[in-house]
């Protein structure tokens, strides 16, 4: 049946309806109070406070309520700036924009992260004095960013109006919508922190790893709850995805209303889910949506995503003709995925046993919330015990699908881990699919695994993953039944998101259609959506350990300079009296010059940097050091450019006895 008729009767049926099926109903089920009524009918105040942003539900209440007491606690301490460097400027301030046709009040759609990229997924919605946001994820680090931890959004603009923020809003529970928050939520004002019972287990197990739980806000919703928060009234419909709990968001204002996806597809039999509401989506697509800002990860794959049932039927394969040790690698948030390998490790008699710290917490996590059910003992972390049980009856879950170069699986491919040990007759299946970037660590640990004796099996030979983000028939459908006035591709490269914006354009060609970067503006009112001139500051911002700081800080490009040229130390010694030299410089240099030419470079190098020594004390005798040392680097770099061609990190150092 065409697209078209299909959406058509959803749409009736949507309307006779009333959009009453709720698919996770058998999960919230509690003896909870309801919120007391308030002056708004349809959407309450929260009773203890002043911003109306509390939800209600015949559901039970936040499964991690917040209290009171909560903001008299200390907070952590902010994080230092890698460098010292100084502050980020002021972002584009807030002015009304009078030269692109739009007039009066307008709704600002502002992405923070996720376009032209694939995660750091995060958007901000502003209208009038109130903002919302959706979504605080990041990304992992690829070549260019040589050994930081992970990358997040710049919220220098939101930081400046935090007292406007009224919630972050969480689509799902991925790293890539949840992973930032522990590091821009206290910028952020501590705002309320909303999402499904899934989703906010996994940000609060997040959010302890920083001892920020306790002052945390953190509300459960359903799909059923209705918001108010300041101007915005904000309703939620459920999604399937590869996780568990997975939400779309429709965001009404009084200019416009947003339908946001969230990460989605359309499976017909999930692994844990209920399939998708297509009546409901229908339904609000039938309100008359302004913009649809979707999901565009697989929108350069034809047909339909592989459903979740296959995976499992496929893995259930694996496990059952597997003679020896089974370890699967794959994401820890992969709750249902955990489920189908439990229930065939059950029925195959085999112990489960945990190896990497996110699977632990996670599988911890689900197991206490009931998303994850199975017998007693079934699960235990990896141990010196495993090894007592025949082969047959060992099965390994562990962390590290991506070939990251601490994780579990990398560590297990070097003969590194502490606990577990790859020998004859192991077989490794991968159930994950290459997030862009990682290819070349995946392969690395792929043939780890072969050189030290493993099988091992990859979704390139049987599929034992399947994505979570819909392929070109499923984006099509999404487009049909909501039927939007203008389009936004997000979560995706500009060639994906171009590819989206190409399908929408043959199904609607006269849809408006913006493609954006990060830190790009549409605003939206009655007279329609387009982009603005204003732009704000959305540099991509790293987290290096217990430091932060902008992706161009000088310490990536000491990183980048020492990666590509080396390092060149030159000690000079001195009487701190007299500023006289004593005895030549040392040089110490590496991955700068070969053996045969080395001794040849350190000695011209030595005399460059005693003659600028020497020069600049007598021009001036009372140099600071810091200057001191610039007029040492200047000569030896030009001597090291001339001669090599390169320009290592120099670094001069002047002791004074």
């Amino acid at each position: 049946m065409p697209i078209k008729k299909i959406t058509e009767w959803l749409k009736k049926s949507a309307d006779k309806s009333g959009f009453t099926n709720n698919p996770h109903e058998s999960l919230f089920k509690s003896n909870a109070p309801h919120t007391p009524p308030s002056p708004h009918p349809q959407y309450p105040q929260h009773p203890a406070h002043p911003t109306p942003y509390h939800p209600v539900s015949n559901h039970p209440a936040p499964h991690h309520a917040s209290h009171p007491q909560h903001s008299q606690q200390p907070r952590r301490p902010q994080r230092p700036q890698l460098n010292n460097q100084p502050p980020r400027p002021q972002a584009f301030p807030n002015k009304q924009n009078q030269e692109d046709g739009l007039r009066g009040p307008r709704l600002r759609i502002i992405p923070m992260g996720g376009l032209e990229e694939v995660g750091k997924n995060m958007n901000a919605f502003e209208y009038g004095d109130d903002i919302v946001i959706v979504d605080a994820g990041l990304s992992f680090g690829g070549p260019e960013t040589l050994g930081i931890d992970y990358v997040i959004p710049d919220v220098a603009y939101l930081e400046s109006k935090k007292r406007n923020i009224r919630a972050i809003l969480f689509t799902h529970g991925h790293l890539d919508h949840i992973g930032g928050i522990p590091h821009v939520l206290g910028r952020l004002g501590n705002p309320p922190l909303y999402g499904s019972k899934l989703t906010m287990g996994l940000v609060k197990t997040r959010l302890e790893e920083f001892a920020l739980d306790k002052t945390a806000k953190i509300h459960v919703i359903t799909p059923d709850n209705k918001l108010v928060l300041g101007k915005f009234q904000i309703e939620f419909f459920y999604v399937n995805h590869s996780i568990p709990d997975s939400m779309g968001v429709l965001l009404k204002t009084p200019v416009g209303k947003v339908v946001h996806t969230g990460d989605f597809k359309f499976d017909h039999t999930p692994a844990m889910d209920a399939p998708a509401n297509f009546q409901r989506i229908a339904g609000i697509g039938s309100q008359g949506i302004d913009v649809l800002m979707s999901d565009s990860t697989n929108a350069e794959k034809p047909g339909y995503a592989l459903s979740e049932k296959v995976i499992g039927q496929n893995l259930d394969r694996i496990i059952a003709d597997t003679k020896g040790r089974l370890i699967i690698a794959s994401f820890s948030s992969l709750i249902g995925r955990i489920q189908q390998v439990c229930n065939s490790a059950v029925r195959y008699n085999r112990k489960v046993f945990i190896s990497g710290r996110s699977m632990v917490r996670n599988i911890e996590m689900a197991t206490e919330l009931g998303y994850i059910k199975v017998p007693r003992g079934l699960i235990r972390e990896a141990s010196p015990a495993m090894n007592s049980l025949p082969p047959s009856q060992v099965l390994i879950l562990t962390t590290g699908a991506q070939g990251e170069a601490m994780s579990a699986l990398s560590r297990i491919s070097l003969g590194e881990h502490t606990q577990i040990k790859i020998r004859e007759g192991d077989t490794v299946s991968i159930s994950a699919s290459p997030i862009p970037g990682n290819e070349k660590a995946i392969v690395t640990v792929i043939n780890n695994l072969h050189r030290i004796g493993a099988e091992v099996i990859t979704n390139s030979l049987m599929d034992v993953h399947t994505s979570g983000h819909g392929h070109q028939e499923e984006l099509k459908l999404m487009f049909s039944l909501i039927k939007p006035k203008h389009f936004i591709p997000i979560h995706g490269e500009l060639f994906m998101m171009k590819t989206h914006a190409k399908l929408v354009q043959a199904i609607s060609p006269r849809c408006g259609v913006s493609i954006l970067q990060n830190g790009d503006i549409v605003e939206v009112n009655q007279q329609g959506a387009r982009k603005s001139k204003q732009k704000t500051q959305a540099n991509d911002i790293v987290i290096d350990g217990l430091g932060h700081g902008d992706l161009g800080s000088q310490v990536l490009q000491e990183r980048k300079t020492m990666a590509q040229d080396g390092i060149l130390i030159i000690l000079l010694r001195a009487y701190e009296s007299t500023k006289r030299l004593i005895g030549e410089p040392d040089i110490i240099s590496r991955g700068l010059v070969y053996v045969k030419e080395s001794h040849e470079i350190a000695q011209e190098t030595k005399t460059i940097s005693a003659r600028a020594f020497e020069g600049s004390i007598q021009k001036n005798p009372a140099m600071i050091l810091k200057e001191l040392k610039n007029e040492i680097r200047l000569p030896v770099a030009k001597f090291i450019r001339k001669r090599l061609g390169r320009e290592p990190l120099i670094i001069p150092i002047i002791m004074y006895i």
